[in-house]
């Protein structure tokens, strides 16, 4: 595996802005601590002695790893932290490689008579100097993601790693190029810009729809270290601004809930959609920083605390609208991912029983509540209707729980969601999807907010990936097209709402099986 490391942090020895004067020979640069959490597709790495480390020129280069978590279906490492140490001048760049597995044979001897079949020899580069030797296990290392040296593996290996859902890497998506160059410009020309937001407990918020996760679905999406830097920096104020501790710190809970708040108490609506578990679970995953995992465990610890109270009270809180079994079913995934131990697999399980059983009440597919009652100044009576956009927040969450235990169950309930989408919650246009579906005071028929696609389209793209069923993709696909072409990034929230699933939705479209019939698609066009 190459493993670039870009030197992209300036002298902290000179004033900002400033640089060595030209005639002034740099010094040497000083040796290091890199480090980077590095994952791993299902079933591909199970011993983290077998990684080892070469340099540009081949040298085996010592390496300490740990493992930070496993796959829980099958007990394979899910992402290594791996440490050494380097000297890059700043702005300079690294070539190095990282083996694992098994080390390679020794070649073959060629044939003594005919054209050989060996095949060729390493270029010298990259040439092992001395016989690789295995990585050292250091439960106690501890990371150093902020070093000036960012060691970054390519997007293709972050895609196929799954380590956070399934992607495609940003240069290989030509079926919807203005996504990629539309996206970038909306968080570049951003006015006031993303990082000017602050907390908000009312109404769009700077991590509405998890700002970073949404950024580091950017970043593995391109694997630069530019893109890196700035999800690390957003997961990095999320939890030094938005969430608060117990006094042990082994719960956690977002600043907007009350302070006299108990796991006896429901926790409240907007407080379970600020609790956004995935983008701290990439942040552990991608850098092993020990706060992340602190704060998915927390974060997960106390809603599984809190679910008697979500559920049992006057009111079932999470079956309120889809979004609230959503975030607290990804809280609780992201949690287990990085501690499978059985209490929150038994909560995980709970939660899936309520998400089923919810779904089949109804006959139209859509988990049906009362609208009036989860926003009156959306639909003033609407008692038995259901949200595309929240149902496309379950989905993404159910997807994380199969991942992780391969119920087959999440199949039904996806395929059934995906059918009222595409026959009943869209608009008569189907340039869209209903921003609301079932409400009798307003039908919600218009395209106007066709730039929520890019965040449903996902669920077509995980029906595909359940089934291998095409139909799937060719729905998608066309609803794409416009939410593209209406896209809306101008803000925080619709910029996360955007880049936390459409880059899933490509993912899902590269599985095998679905260049073919996206060709065949394209033909009939």
């Amino acid at each position: 595996m190459p493993l670039l490391l870009v030197a992209d942090a300036a002298d902290p020895t000179l004033p900002p802005g400033k640089h060595p004067p030209p005639e002034t020979p740099p010094p040497p640069p000083a040796e290091v601590l890199v480090s980077a959490g590095v994952p791993f597709p299902p079933d591909t790495l199970r011993d983290i002695r077998l990684l080892r480390l070469r340099d540009a020129r081949g040298a085996t280069i010592p390496l300490r790893a740990k493992a930070l978590a496993v796959w829980p279906q099958d007990g394979s490492i899910r992402s290594a932290l791996i440490a050494f140490r380097a000297a890059l001048p700043p702005r300079e760049l690294a070539f190095y490689t990282l083996d694992y597995g098994a080390p390679p044979r020794p070649p073959e001897s060629p044939p003594r008579a005919g054209p050989s079949k060996r095949p060729p020899a390493l270029p010298p580069v990259l040439k092992p100097s001395a016989p690789p030797q295995h990585a050292v296990i250091d439960d106690a290392l501890l990371p150093n993601p902020d070093g000036p040296i960012a060691a970054l593996v390519p997007p293709a290996w972050l895609a196929a790693s799954q380590v956070s859902g399934p992607q495609l890497p940003a240069i290989y998506n030509d079926r919807f190029p203005g996504f990629e160059s539309g996206i970038e410009r909306g968080l570049y020309r951003m006015t006031p810009a993303y990082h000017s937001y602050g907390v908000s407990c009312a109404g769009g918020h700077r991590t509405y729809y998890d700002g970073p996760h949404a950024l580091y679905q950017r970043f593995l999406r391109n694997g630069d270290a530019v893109r890196y830097r700035r999800a690390r920096a957003e997961a990095l104020w999320f939890r030094q601004h938005e969430l608060r501790f117990s006094p042990d710190r082994r719960l956690a809970v977002h600043v907007c809930e009350a302070k006299s708040w108990t796991p006896a108490k429901p926790l409240s609506w907007s407080v379970l959609r600020r609790m956004t578990g995935q983008g701290m679970l990439d942040d552990y995953l991608l850098t092993g920083d020990p706060a992340a995992k602190e704060a998915v465990l927390a974060m997960g610890e106390a809603i599984r605390q809190n679910l008697p109270a979500l559920t049992g009270g006057k009111e079932d809180v999470l079956r309120a609208t889809e979004r609230n079994m959503a975030w607290t079913l990804m809280a609780l995934a992201s949690a287990y991912a990085l501690d499978p131990r059985p209490e929150l697999l038994a909560a995980l399980h709970g939660l899936m029983d309520r998400t089923l059983a919810w779904q089949r009440e109804g006959t139209s597919g859509a988990f049906e509540h009362d609208l009036n009652r989860a926003d009156p100044s959306e639909c003033a009576h609407g008692p038995r209707g259901g949200s595309p956009f929240m149902t496309a927040l379950l989905v993404d969450a159910l997807m994380d729980y199969h991942t992780l235990t391969g119920d087959p169950r999440v199949r039904e309930v996806v395929e059934r969601a995906a059918d009222w989408l595409a026959e009943r919650a869209i608009t008569s246009d189907r340039r869209a999807l209903r921003y609301l579906w079932g409400c009798e005071t307003d039908a919600y028929d218009d395209s106007g907010t066709a730039d929520l696609n890019l965040l449903i389209v996902p669920v077509f793209g995980a029906a595909y990936a359940l089934t291998r069923d095409p139909r799937w993709l060719a729905v998608g696909d066309a609803l794409a097209d416009v939410g593209v072409e209406q896209m809306r990034v101008k803000q925080p929230k619709q910029w996360n709402q955007a880049m936390r699933a459409f880059g899933r939705y490509l993912g899902y479209r590269a599985l095998p099986g679905a260049a073919a019939m996206t060709g065949k698609q394209s033909a009939r066009r």
